[in-house]
C-alpha cells in the first residue's frame, strides 16, 4: 500500500505528517531504516566490517542487496536483512539492527543463518562450495548478560572444545552496553556512537556521523519513511476502528436484548476490550515484548500491561478467557 500528499493532507492530518517529519529529522544510527540507508554505502560499510574482522583482511564488499528479503521454500518465513554483502574472498555479512530485545533473538539467527546458506548455495553445487556466512546484530542491550561487547558463537565438538566443525558459519550479537575490555578502541568507538557517545577523535566515526546527517537531507529517503510511518499509523488506526465497529454492534445487541443501556455500554466495552486482547495476543506471539507493543499500538505500557501479563501467565488461553481473568482480577 502506498501513499501520496494527499494521503498525508487528508486523512491522518498535518500534524501527524509533522510527527513523522520531526521523528525523522531526529533519527539516529540506531533506526534500522536509517542504519540500512547508511550502510547500504560502501565507504561506511566496508570499514566497520575491516574493525570488526581484522583476521579476515577484508578489501572490498559488493552488495547482494539493501534490505535484501531471502525468501526459501514456498511455505517457509521470507527475512529481511538489513544489510548483506559479500566480500572479495566470497565470504557473506549480514548486518542487522535491533534495537528492542523481543525475547527470540538467538533463535531469530538461527533462521536467518539458515536462510543466507540456502540462498548462497546454487542448485547443482556441492556443499563444500557454499561460502562461510556471518549473522551480525547490533544490539543496545546485553542479550546475554555477561557484560561483554561481542559474543561470538561457532559450532564446536560439545565433547573436546578443540574441534570445530568447520562449517564456516558464526553468529556475533555486538552489545553497546558492555563494560568488559574485550574488543579494539575502534570497534569500542562505533558501539559508544550507537550509543549516542560522540568519538571527535576517530575518523571513521566522524565520517559515519556525516553520513548519517548527509542522510537525513535526502529528500527520498525521507519520503520512504515518512510512507512507511503513516503505513504503520493507517494500519493501527484501522484496527481500532475494527475493534471499535465490533464492540457497538455487540453493545447494540446486548442493548436490545436486555432492553438497558448500561448493556449497550457494557457491550461495547467488552468488544473493545476483546479486538484489544486479540490484537496484543498476535503480537505477542511474534515474541514482541510490552514496550514494543505499546509503542506499536500507541498505548501507554501501563493500559497494555494487564493484558500482556494475562497472556504470558496464560497461554494457550483465548479472548473470552483473558477478558474474564481481568474482570475478575477488577472485582
Amino acid at each position: 500500500m502506498s501513499f501520496n500528499n494527499q494521503y498525508f493532507d487528508t486523512v491522518d492530518g498535518s500534524s501527524n505528517r509533522s510527527s513523522s517529519l520531526s521523528k525523522w529529522e531526529n533519527l539516529t544510527i540506531k533506526d534500522r531504516f536509517l542504519f540500512a540507508k547508511v550502510m547500504g554505502q560502501k565507504e561506511n560499510c566496508l570499514p566497520l566490517l575491516q574493525r570488526l574482522f581484522p583476521e579476515l583482511q577484508i578489501t572490498d564488499i559488493r552488495y547482494v542487496e539493501a534490505e535484501k528479503t531471502v525468501e526459501g521454500s514456498i511455505d517457509s518465513k521470507a527475512v529481511r536483512l538489513d544489510v548483506y554483502v559479500r566480500d572479495s574472498d566470497q565470504r557473506a555479512f549480514t548486518l542487522e539492527m535491533q534495537v528492542y530485545d523481543k525475547g527470540n533473538l538467538p533463535m531469530r539467527s538461527r533462521y536467518y543463518g539458515s536462510m543466507m546458506d540456502e540462498n548462497l548455495l546454487s542448485t547443482g553445487q556441492d556443499y563444500d562450495e557454499i561460502m562461510p556466512a556471518y549473522v551480525i546484530f547490533i544490539c543496545p542491550f546485553d542479550l546475554f548478560g555477561k557484560g561483554l561487547h561481542r559474543y561470538t558463537f561457532m559450532n564446536f565438538c560439545k565433547e573436546d572444545f578443540s574441534i570445530p566443525l568447520g562449517d564456516g558459519s558464526a553468529k556475533i550479537f555486538l552489545n553497546t552496553k558492555g563494560t568488559a575490555d574485550d574488543v579494539s578502541k575502534e570497534v569500542l568507538a562505533f558501539l559508544n556512537y550507537v550509543n549516542g557517545i560522540a568519538a571527535p577523535d576517530d575518523e571513521y566515526v566522524s565520517l559515519l556521523d556525516q553520513a548519517v546527517k548527509r542522510a537525513r537531507k535526502n529528500a527520498v529517503w525521507r519520503r520512504e519513511f515518512m510512507n512507511y510511518e503513516m503505513e504503520m499509523r493507517y494500519e493501527r488506526k484501522m484496527a481500532r476502528k475494527e475493534g471499535l465497529a465490533e464492540g457497538r454492534a455487540e453493545g447494540r445487541a446486548e442493548g436490545r436484548a436486555e432492553g438497558r443501556a448500561e448493556g449497550r455500554a457494557e457491550g461495547r466495552a467488552e468488544g473493545e476490550q476483546l479486538k484489544l486482547i486479540q490484537i496484543v495476543a498476535k503480537k505477542v506471539l511474534k515474541g514482541k515484548s510490552l514496550s514494543v507493543i505499546a509503542s506499536e499500538l500507541e498505548e501507554t505500557e501501563d493500559s497494555i500491561k494487564p493484558i500482556y501479563d494475562s497472556l504470558v501467565s496464560t497461554p494457550g488461553a483465548g479472548p473470552e478467557e483473558i477478558l474474564d481473568h481481568l474482570q475478575k482480577e477488577l472485582c
